[in-house]
């Protein structure tokens, strides 16, 4: 009778207004007359408890500034990886050749490395400004083509991006994240269990009384989980997704 959610894969804020919504459903329509009270009661005080604990992700001033630390390297890489691109047809032939051992180098990586995961980004990053200051002929390339400026753009990028992320897993670590992982678990239970209730009443029923609220819950189910599949995910989501893997 009842649509199937795709409730997991809600955002918290998400996740706060579907109940919200679905409770102004039953609110409109009596749950008393519903003969739905008790369940409702039990959900709205759940969802009050949830609505104080929950913080918005972005809310977070690091997630932003992460945001734009990221962009500074990658446009610091991007940068390099063209001046490399060029030299590999200079006409000098020494400046060509350091042109083309570092870019060999850069190759051993993998392509896309701006587009990867923020952990998996700044791993691959990190192990490149050490090898490039480690190895001679890496280093003496940079200082032919003028690059040792660039690389130190992209390590202090690099280390101040390495240096927030850690800030916003502190940031994390001591939020009642927990708390609200348990929360929605507790409101899964009492909404599958008003559901319920409701299907019940409205299988025994004589009369249509029930077929409006049935179809009201059903459009925003609906609603919601066509959010959920025509949404696409960002960076910032992915990376999220990977840490909860």
């Amino acid at each position: 009778m009842f649509l199937a959610i795709h409730y997991p894969k809600l955002r918290n804020n998400e996740f706060i207004q579907f109940i919200k919504l679905l409770s102004e459903i039953l609110n409109s329509n009596d749950p008393e007359v519903l003969k739905v009270k008790t369940q409702y009661d039990d959900l709205i005080a759940l969802l009050a408890t949830l609505s104080t604990l929950f913080k918005p992700e972005l809310g977070s001033a690091i997630t932003q500034e992460l945001q734009e630390i990221d962009a500074r390297r990658d446009t610091a890489l991007t940068g390099i990886e063209m001046q490399i691109r060029s030299f590999t047809y200079y006409f000098d032939a020494d400046k060509r050749e350091a042109a083309n051992l570092l870019s060999s180098s850069l190759d051993t990586y993998g392509s896309g490395i701006s587009r990867m995961n923020y952990q998996a980004e700044t791993s691959t990053l990190t192990s490149i400004i050490q090898k490039w200051e480690n190895d001679a002929k890496l280093t003496a390339a940079l200082t032919t083509l003028s690059l040792t400026t660039w690389l130190a753009e992209l390590k202090a990028a690099n280390k101040l991006f390495e240096e927030r992320y850690i800030a916003r897993l502190k940031e994390e670590a001591s939020s009642p994240e927990e708390k609200t992982i348990e929360l929605r678990k507790d409101i899964i239970q009492s909404y599958r269990t008003l559901l319920a209730h409701l299907q019940a009443h409205a299988t025994l029923s004589t009369d249509n009384s029930y077929e409006a609220v049935v179809q009201q819950i059903n459009q925003l189910i609906e609603q919601y989980n066509k959010l959920v599949a025509t949404r696409g995910n960002s960076k910032e989501e992915e990376e999220e997704a990977a840490n909860l893997d």
